[in-house]
């Protein structure tokens, strides 16, 4: 029988829009508050972390293995070692599934994991195939030899990609599949399918903010929150600590007023998650460990799911994932006391709901207490850890017994938790 693995300390940054709060702290600073904070939390020093995993999507030449960087940036011993995976969304879930695996299969006692996204910090970036060949081969003052196909690259007037944007097109092979120029196209493909409306999407968009708007105002996510500075002017910074994307004054007549992306479709900006910054960390151990160590479990992690689908719909991977999770942990959707699916879009979180036979009492009761992605904002890879940790701290509040948590991907992946409290 494998190990059981705990969570012993759970938190996130306040989540901050595109190019806003947070904009000029680079990731791995973000990465290192919650490690530090995480580790805290758990009752136990940096030594006792035998590795950390961060997902991170956005990755650039600013901050490569931004769990590393992060660790090192937190003071930690630099013997601790850290490495980074994208699964796009689904990373910062999937890290905490890698740690588990590693702490079960004995190569491993505590893992730091999560995930990492500087959203407005993401590159623009010009392919090497377009400009790189032929540059280079000199010798420059600072940065010593340059080989054939480095160097500094004067502006040429070539376009730049914006990474964001270009890496919603390359999530899947264009001649395998064509171009898909946005992810909102498959949740278009979703609301065809499933014969989701433009008022199906917006009531749920207005949902998802007054639940989020609430759990501000209730203080529901004050224990989950660690606050980060941001400079704001010479030997002066200013305190970042609530979710910046939530809208108290959203309304359906103000969502229905918006323009559809696509002519014929119902995805606006407004029923649509958006572009953000934020991190988020958890500390896992086996029981033993956390015995050991006297620290304090939150949660267990009861199983995973993993599952993939066409990337031109990718909505189907999520209930694929969670029926996998639940297999694997014994237990039915009719056991979750509360369910997080991640909000990328309102027409996708509504076809996964109703592929998944959610009934309209339990989609009222358990699903997305909090709100998500379309209120609190979606910073990619961080978003995964971010879910569970706002999971685990409401199940504590509530005292529930199980919670699910399920995440869609670029590329048409999914993964789902269960865990126990």
């Amino acid at each position: 029988m494998a190990e059981r693995v705990l969570i012993t300390g759970a938190v996130r940054t306040p989540i901050g829009k595109y190019i806003g709060s947070l904009k000029e702290v680079e990731a791995y600073k973000l990465g290192a508050i919650v490690l530090n904070e995480a580790v805290a939390r758990s009752k136990i020093t940096p030594q006792k972390v035998d590795e950390v995993i961060f997902g991170q999507a956005y990755q650039n030449g600013e901050s490569v293995n931004v769990a590393r960087m992060s660790l090192l940036a937190a003071g930690w011993p630099v013997e601790i070692p850290g490495i980074t995976l994208d699964r796009r969304c689904l990373s910062g879930l999937d890290s905490i599934f890698t740690g588990l695996v590693k702490i079960q299969s004995g190569y491993a006692d505590v893992v730091a994991a999560g995930g990492v996204e500087s959203m407005s910090r993401t590159e623009f970036y010009i392919p090497g195939e377009f400009m790189k060949w032929g540059m280079g081969g000199k010798k420059d003052p600072k940065w010593g030899l340059m080989p054939r196909g480095h160097g500094a690259l004067p502006m040429w007037g070539l376009p730049f990609f914006d990474r964001i944007q270009r890496a919603r097109v390359m999530s899947q092979p264009i001649e395998r599949f064509g171009e898909l120029n946005s992810m909102m196209s498959w949740a278009e493909a979703a609301a065809r399918q499933e014969k989701i409306s433009r008022q199906d999407a917006d009531e749920w968009a207005v949902r998802s903010h007054r639940r989020a708007v609430a759990a501000m105002d209730q203080g529901r996510f004050d224990g989950e929150i660690i606050a980060v500075p941001t400079p704001v002017r010479k030997n002066k910074d200013l305190v970042f600590e609530k979710d910046e994307t939530p809208r108290p004054d959203i309304s359906l007549e103000k969502l229905a007023g918006l323009s559809t992306v696509y002519e014929d479709g119902i995805c606006t900006a407004g029923n649509s998650s958006t572009e953000n910054d934020g991190a988020a960390a958890v500390v896992i151990m086996s029981e033993k460990n956390a015995a050991d160590l006297n620290a304090e479990p939150l949660a267990e992690l009861i199983s995973f799911g993993l599952a993939a689908s066409d990337p031109r719909l990718t909505y189907p991977a999520v209930p694929a994932a969670v029926d996998k999770a639940l297999k694997k942990a014994g237990l039915t959707l009719d056991d979750m006391d509360l369910i997080e699916i991640q909000e990328a879009f309102a027409a996708q979180v509504l076809a996964d709901t109703k592929m998944m036979n959610l009934k309209e009492s339990d989609l009222e009761a358990k699903v997305n207490v909090n709100g998500s992605g379309i209120s609190l904002g979606h910073p990619i890879a961080a978003t995964g850890t971010m879910r569970l940790v706002t999971l685990v701290h409401e199940m504590k509040r509530q005292q529930a017994e199980y919670g699910l948590v399920a995440i869609c991907g670029g590329g048409g992946q999914g993964i789902a938790a269960v865990v126990k409290v």
